[in-house]
């Protein structure tokens, strides 16, 4: 069982699980390691005030006896197996972790599925977790109905007449997914889809500014008919991007009109459909540069804005925040930025100095939003105050601001680095998760896991079929039933024909569903080799 221990108590000899704060904003490059020095000592109890340790991976007399490993309760017949992920690929629960939101008791199956009702894209949906011993055939219309019920009725049976709130009603679906348990390991059960709210649900959180005038989007396109479009943008970003470092690093001046005219075209296809662009940013994540992060964290703040309703103008401004808010690292010796082992603080110091060096840029360049300087200035700043420059806390904190530091750390630890190996979508989401309402803004997080979704588009997953799939567009209905390309068979054997399935329309009397998020290259499979070109 994991222990918390505060900094002036960590001994050499200890596995450090985890820290107080993500991993990214310290200077300990690998997610998990043992105490072996006095300086490693130092820099923890420097950046934490205290973390968790994993007694059955330290080393030292106090931890020679035997630690008694949680055992998986025993499952009821015709359950599907519980997934069990091990310390070194998710974050580790800690004591004040929120508990898990209560299962849903569900009615007696049916075979007859409603048919589906549009719903604007801009309408927030919550995840229903499936109650344990159920059969996986429950339809998606009970669930709904179910949790409807539910979530208006006090314990006594009687209406609450939405006391509780209906926002907070879809806060607790989607942290619900996420919530952790105090066990030594992870329990990710298989989850049906999630009902789509009622429509008196206001649209608007509270974190987003009452002068800013929504904007309701609908796809225009679906994203077979959109992929090439985005490919174009995509390709266009990245190569001015790659101008952009050159013209910086020879002492030139940004040229803002040249930036904007791509960010307007990125900002088109996504509003068209948000999924190509993502979708074209997974399959091509390799050829992106060491400046590339950029891109990855425009493409997932305009995609957040797109859900939360902004209008064009202010998904520019954040799409133009995400591929500029690195651009002081080109000012950084490029051999600090790839280096492969830990960092001294003095390094790490060094590197926190890209956000000045960014805004030195910035305040060079005519024309350039106060938003966008703003939203670049605090997107390493945490909610608790332990971020930086400026070691901002709670509201001093912009809201782009407050979407920045989710997206680029997002973007961060999705993404291979010299000295760690990229997280999957789900457990980068997981981790945000265990991090809202401390370092980042808790709406804010459960809403940038929705404009997402909860298996990101790209991500593999395995199905309740056995076989392996990449997600390639979310159903706006419902989040959890997108359709995917399923790409090896239930033995995760390559298929020979890969063949598109949309899981919201499996009408069958066993329905498939996702069954759990795999990491990358799980099982040798590369889903880049299925670009949709």
């Amino acid at each position: 069982m994991s222990q918390k221990v505060l900094s002036k108590d960590i001994k050499i000899g200890m596995f450090i699980a985890d820290l107080d704060r993500p991993w990214i904003d310290t200077p300990f490059l690998l997610q998990g390691f043992m105490v072996e020095d006095d300086e490693q000592l130092q820099q923890l109890r420097q950046h934490c005030q205290w973390v968790i340790i994993d007694p059955q991976r330290s080393a030292g007399p106090e931890f020679e006896t035997p630690v008694k490993k949680f055992t998986p309760a025993p499952r009821d017949v015709g359950e599907e197996p519980r997934v069990i992920v091990n310390r070194a690929q998710a974050p580790r629960p800690v004591d004040n972790a929120r508990p898990a939101t209560p299962r849903v008791p569900l009615p007696a199956a049916t075979n007859k599925r409603p048919e589906p009702k549009p719903t604007s894209n801009a309408t927030r949906e919550i995840a229903i977790p499936v109650e344990r011993g159920r059969s996986s055939s429950t339809s998606s219309a009970e669930i709904y109905d179910s949790a409807l019920n539910a979530g208006n009725r006090r314990p006594d049976g009687e209406s609450s007449g939405g006391k509780r709130g209906l926002w907070g009603q879809l806060r607790e679906g989607v942290s619900g997914l996420f919530a952790r348990k105090q066990e030594d390991h992870y329990d990710f059960d298989s989850v049906e889809p999630e009902p789509t709210p009622p429509k008196d649900v206001s649209i608007r959180p509270a974190f987003v500014p009452e002068t800013v005038q929504l904007t309701i989007y609908e796809d225009a396109k679906v994203v077979e008919e959109e992929i090439g479009a985005a490919t174009a943008a995509f390709e266009r970003t990245n190569n001015l991007l790659h101008s952009v470092v050159e013209d910086i690093r020879s002492g030139n001046t940004l040229e803002l009109q040249a930036v904007e005219e791509v960010i307007e075209d990125m900002v088109e296809s996504m509003v068209r459909n948000p999924d190509a662009l993502m979708w074209v940013a997974r399959m091509r994540e390799q050829d992106l540069n060491v400046y590339g992060h950029g891109l990855a964290v425009a493409i997932s703040l305009v995609a957040f804005g797109r859900h939360l309703g902004y209008p064009k103008d202010q998904l520019s401004h954040l799409g133009l925040m995400g591929l500029l808010l690195d651009i002081g690292k080109i000012k950084l010796p490029r051999e600090l930025l790839e280096k492969t082992s830990r960092l001294s603080s003095e390094e790490f110091e060094q590197i926190k100095e890209h956000v000045e060096l960014g805004l030195a840029v910035l305040q060079q360049t005519p024309n350039m939003h106060p938003d966008v300087i703003e939203g670049i200035a605090q997107h390493h700043e945490r909610m608790n105050g332990t971020g930086y420059p400026n070691n901002l806390m709670g509201d001093k904190i912009s809201v782009f601001g407050r979407m920045c530091a989710i997206a680029d750390t997002y973007a961060a630890v999705t993404k291979a680095r010299p000295y760690a190996e990229a997280m999957s979508p789900h457990e980068a989401l997981q981790m945000l998760s265990t991090w809202s309402g401390t370092q980042f803004h808790s709406d804010m997080v459960e809403q940038f896991i929705q404009s997402i979704g909860v298996f990101p588009v790209g991500s593999l997953v395995e199905l309740s079929s056995g076989e392996v799939g990449v997600i390639v567009t979310h159903n706006k209905l419902k989040r959890l039933r997108p359709k995917v390309l399923v790409i090896a068979e239930a033995d995760k054997t390559p298929c020979r024909h890969p063949a598109m399935r949309d899981l919201l329309y499996d009408v069958s009397d066993n329905p498939t569903y996702i069954r759990k998020g795999l990491p990358s290259n799980a099982f040798g499979l590369d889903p880049s080799e299925y670009y949709l070109s």
